[in-house]
């Protein structure tokens, strides 16, 4: 087995790349879940725009099942809760686009070193 030295700029270069490697995993976990939410909040407004305005219509609250005041309240709560998904997944699709920037830079770095050219 070939032992590598690293030099201290490299050894702090693989310990970021480490550390924006756990990160990313961290926000694509996050993100998919998320992703998970919205695509039920837009089955909820799909199934919700399907039925009566006198249909009867309950919603969870915590672990128990509430009537709802009506369509209108609902729908309006499922909008809300559609669009603040909507911003937080954009928001952490640009925090992951960052973050692999920033991966890829460290991955340039340790090619450049080792003479790997840029990869």
């Amino acid at each position: 087995m070939v032992e590598v030295k690293l030099t201290p700029y490299l050894q702090e270069k693989l310990q970021q790349a480490q550390r924006l490697q756990a990160e990313l995993e961290s926000i694509v976990a996050q993100r998919y879940q998320l992703e998970i939410s919205l695509k039920e909040v837009e089955k909820s407004l799909e199934e919700l725009a399907k039925i009566d305005e006198n249909t009867p219509i309950y919603k969870s609250v915590g672990s128990i099942l509430v009537k709802a005041r009506g369509k209108e309240e609902v729908k309006k709560e499922l909008e809300e809760k559609k669009d603040l998904l909507e911003i937080r997944i954009k928001a952490l699709k640009k925090q992951q686009e960052l973050l692999q920037k920033k991966y890829e830079e460290i991955q340039q770095a340790f090619a450049q070193a080792y003479g790997g050219g840029s990869s």
